[in-house]
């Protein structure tokens, strides 16, 4: 099992008898929507009991469903992978475990950048993920093997595509990882693993 499935099961466990996992949720792409600007991909929109949120993904899935569906399920495709964590992010948001449920203002990003970098100076970085924007602000630091990596950094991508979770699970407690972006922030929450999005959308 990977470290979405990780996620699931301790999301499983804080709802229980919550009745909360029976409620639907309703995933559609959203044209036109935001996501941060360091990541690429298609934005997908969930809804849970009113509350949106959106996520960037490269396997974008529309679908009307229940939280439950995930449990106990290998999600082994990228796009069932995509959905467990537009669900965990619209749970949590609705939970109010971590706050994040979109993409920083658009004037926030050089902001971000800037204290991303100084939070890695100093270390080699392996990108896991779509994260075009990093590849270019970050540049000297980047290494092409994340075995050679002082830390890796985690976008939706890399958790939701075939590579990148093997890459997560493979480096998981061994190497210092930090998931980046709203895509990523209901997985980091529920297993208590270091996020970075310091401006995006409550």
């Amino acid at each position: 099992m990977s470290i979405v499935n990780d996620a699931v099961d301790e999301m499983e466990r804080r709802l229980a008898g919550s009745g909360c996992d029976h409620g639907p949720v309703t995933l559609a792409e959203c044209p036109g929507g935001e996501i941060c600007p360091y990541v690429e991909g298609k934005c997908l929109e969930a809804v849970y009991g009113g509350k949106k949120i959106r996520i960037a993904t490269s396997y974008p899935i529309e679908a009307k469903t229940r939280v439950s569906f995930m449990y106990g399920e290998r999600l082994e495709s990228p796009a069932q992978r995509s959905a467990a964590c537009a669900i965990l992010n619209s749970l949590s948001s609705f939970m109010c475990f971590p706050r994040i449920s979109d993409a920083c203002p658009e004037d926030c990003g050089k902001k971000c950048l800037e204290e991303l970098k100084e939070e890695t100076k100093d270390l080699k970085i392996y990108l896991n993920g779509a994260l075009p924007g990093l590849q270019e602000g970050l540049g000297d630091h980047i290494v092409p093997d994340p075995e050679d990596a002082d830390i890796i950094l985690v976008s939706g991508d890399g958790i939701f595509s075939d590579e990148g979770i093997k890459i997560c699970d493979r480096y998981r407690g061994v190497k210092e990882m930090l998931f980046i972006a709203p895509a990523t922030s209901g997985l980091a929450n529920m297993l208590g693993l270091r996020h970075w999005c310091p401006y995006g959308r409550k």
